[in-house]
């Protein structure tokens, strides 16, 4: 399970490694504009949003390891492709080839299926932390490489990486064991009438939306504005990638073991939104870091609840819906910070997110304090069993894994 962690962290790594300067980049392509260079940070995302529940299905039906390889390559692919751009919109069509490799889902279901109740927080908190140190060593990988070697590199580098993936499938990580449910597969009309999982996902959409925003006025402001050189925005990812490590445990520590997922959900929007009053103050690099705190505080815990509010039926449709929202929130937020960032100026694009922030703020105040679950497991079972505690108003739900019945009863 470390490994398929360490796979999603790579793809993260190969796909977060060209932010910190492809608004710079971006711009000098025939064709650019702020409104173009936001919508080819966020290119990526929606090719991610259309096709995460595809390659859910696909995966259920042809299998998990075949369908993220042939993931993995599609974003090989599309980083040749962006390495060998000329012009903005063939950046952006690699970026959309980048993203139509759409895993995200099939590894958090992998896990799931790997994953036993008393192991599942822990996984996927652990994953969370591989994808933001993955983050982390972006933000200083990216600035340090592409200054010294070109943005066309770090996209060779994104390609090697996708290759090496595969490698790593095919021979460290076992075949998922075989699990049983008693319901259909959920339909996302069913998933969506969680109000819970909505408010999870509402912090997802909101959280990647802002870490694309970030990652494109960071680099305009200190470069064009400051006057800073490009290998120098490491004085300011350097900072903010140490806070960030202190960050990432501190969450997944008051979230799992402390049963405090809602305060980690408050602390990480309030971080992050305070971060845009450090920009509108011109505290430009304090902002950066404490953006990066919240990202990070909140990162090792997202994936976790949604595995652990969705029953077992419904958990690929609600991990492949929850990432497609997530990847929304990045082409969207790319694209409609360029556009605000074009027309009305920094400050107006501030504004925009403060008032978007006050609503998540305040959405998460309604969220409720996740208790976990009472977990139960019968070797032997027959089906007067099953049906007696499918009529239980306190069982979560129910499913068999390697001829185990295995039920989860809500807490209080």
């Amino acid at each position: 399970m470390v490994y398929l962690s360490l796979i999603m962290a790579i793809r993260f790594l190969g796909l977060f490694i060209v932010m910190p300067l492809l608004a710079i980049y971006a711009l000098k392509l025939n064709g650019a504009s702020d409104t173009t260079v936001g919508v080819a940070l966020g290119a990526y995302a929606l090719s991610q949003m259309f096709l995460q529940v595809v390659f859910g299905k696909m995966s259920d039906k042809y299998g998990r390891k075949h369908i993220l390889a042939f993931g993995l390559l599609i974003l090989a692919f599309g980083s040749i492709v962006c390495a060998m751009s000329d012009n903005i919109y063939t950046l952006i069509f690699g970026r959309f080839l980048q993203g139509a490799g759409a895993i995200g889902g099939v590894v958090l279901a992998y896990l799931n299926d790997l994953a036993t109740e008393e192991t599942r927080g822990k996984i996927f908190a652990r994953m969370g932390q591989f994808i933001a140190l993955a983050f982390g060593i972006s933000m200083i990988a990216g600035p340090t490489i592409g200054a010294k070697y070109g943005i066309d590199t770090l996209f060779d580098i994104t390609a090697v990486l996708a290759i090496i993936s595969i490698l790593i499938l095919y021979i460290k990580v076992p075949n998922p064991p075989k699990v049983e449910h008693f319901q259909e597969h959920a339909k996302i009309s069913e998933v969506i009438k969680n109000k819970e999982l909505l408010k999870v996902y509402f912090s997802g959409f909101m959280q990647k939306g802002m870490m694309v925003i970030i990652f494109m006025i960071t680099p305009l402001i200190f470069v064009n504005e400051l006057g800073w050189d490009k290998f120098e925005l490491w004085k300011v990812y350097l900072p903010a990638l140490i806070f960030g490590i202190f960050a990432m445990p501190f969450g997944a520590i008051m979230a799992e073991k402390k049963n405090k997922g809602k305060l980690v959900f408050i602390l990480s929007a309030v971080f992050m939104i305070g971060s845009v009053l450090a920009f509108l103050a011109k505290f430009y690099v304090v902002g950066v870091i404490i953006f990066f705190f919240g990202f990070n505080l909140l990162e090792p815990v997202l994936q976790s609840f949604t595995g652990k509010i969705a029953r077992v039926h419904e958990k690929a449709t609600a991990m492949s819906l929850g990432n497609s929202i997530q990847y929304f929130g990045i082409f969207l937020g790319g694209a409609v910070a360029g556009m605000i960032k074009q027309y009305f100026g920094y400050d107006a694009l501030f504004y925009v997110i403060l008032v978007l922030g006050a609503v998540w703020i305040a959405v998460l105040f309604s969220m409720k304090e996740f208790k976990g679950y009472d977990i139960k497991e019968f070797s032997e079972y027959d089906d007067e069993l099953i049906a007696e505690l499918k009529q239980k108003d306190n069982v979560h739900d129910l499913f068999i894994k390697e001829g185990v019945l295995i039920v989860r009863f809500i807490k209080g």
